[in-house]
């Protein structure tokens, strides 16, 4: 989500069933149809917002059939792929809006030359911004989502538990509340300490705008080849992969390990060759254990790249394989409303 952008909730009044409108933050709504005042706050304290799943089965299983033929997957894999179950879900995700401050004085140092001593520049940053948290609030399992990223055009709407199937929250409010607060802080802190060299002073805080109980959905699609179980999760709002599991291309990793080990090869012996052609024994020593360096990374290189190579792992899922696909990050900032000085 843009982090500009509001979080408007669509409501309905449980008086006169009129549709009003909410912005997140906000603890008491009038309904201008009927003037009756109610909370959005639940026992907890706090809010629950869900979003509209936007996605058809249709259009995630296309996007499905897309991401099984890009990168290093295995060649066929688009063709024998068969999915055996595909289906919506809510995660819940905890998300907390806040400002954070930081003062941060230090010095750059630029280094000079010979004839020049190093420069040090005196340094002060103010940072004033927004920020949005977001941690996951239940055990995924091997799903392998942490965080959000809510588009600009998803649509919010009040909490019903009735029409969604949804993970229990098993993450503290409170727990999750001081982990955002902290990622805040340290967030406004890296922020600050920005071409500073050396840190002389800093202090942040935090103070909050909203907190929320956020349920997400998604597209979960499980598929099998080759008798082995694999799967995708899909965005249900923007239909992009979020994370998921494949098999490797065989053929390109196994290539690419001989390549790497011929280069290898063919550096080790050029440096024995030149040394023996400059006839000094020191000399000789000296290339050949250099190539024997570099030739022992390469082969090092390759090994840790393709090892688990069998399998291609997508965003941020664990476990042993070739990773793929960004992580997406717990926090955002709004550098729409930001009100930093730098000196």
């Amino acid at each position: 989500m843009s982090a500009a952008k509001k979080i408007i909730i669509s409501l309905t009044c449980p008086n006169c069933g009129g549709q009003v409108e909410a912005e997140e933050g906000e603890n008491l709504v009038l309904c201008k149809y009927c003037d009756s005042a109610f909370s959005l706050t639940t026992d907890e304290g706090i809010g629950k917002i869900m979003y509209r799943l936007d996605v058809t089965r249709e259009k995630a299983e296309s996007r499905f059939a897309g991401w099984l033929k890009d990168g290093p997957k295995a060649k066929d894999l688009a063709e024998k792929a068969e999915i055996s179950e595909a289906y919506p879900i809510y995660l819940p995700f905890w998300r907390l809006v806040g400002r954070g401050k930081a003062c941060v004085c230090g010095v750059e140092v630029k280094k000079g030359d010979k004839d020049e001593p190093d420069r040090r520049i005196p340094h002060e940053s103010l940072v004033n911004r927004e920020y949005i948290y977001s941690d996951i609030a239940c055990d995924p399992g091997d799903l392998g989502i942490t965080a959000i990223r809510v588009p600009d055009h998803a649509a919010a709407v009040q909490f019903n538990d009735d029409a969604i199937v949804t993970f229990g929250v098993t993450e503290s409010r409170d727990d999750a509340y001081a982990a955002g607060a902290e990622e805040i802080k340290r967030q406004a802190l890296a922020d600050g300490k920005r071409s500073m060299d050396e840190i002389c002073f800093s202090k942040a805080f935090f103070f909050e705008k909203a907190f929320s109980l956020v349920y997400y959905p998604f597209w979960i699609i499980r598929y099998t080849y080759e008798d082995r179980a694999y799967f995708a999760v899909l965005d249900g709002i923007t239909a992009e992969i979020i994370s998921g599991r494949a098999p490797g291309n065989a053929g390109s990793q196994s290539t690419a390990a001989a390549v790497g080990g011929t280069l290898a090869g063919v550096v080790l012996a050029a440096f024995i060759f030149f040394g023996f052609a400059l006839g000094a024994l020191e000399a000789i020593a000296l290339l050949f254990a250099f190539g024997v360096i570099i030739a022992a990374g390469i082969i090092i290189f390759s090994y840790n790249r393709f090892r688990y190579g069998d399998e291609i792992l997508e965003g941020a899922l664990k476990g042993k394989g070739l990773k793929r696909g960004k992580k997406q990050r717990s926090i955002e900032t709004n550098y729409e409303n930001t009100y930093d000085m730098f000196n």
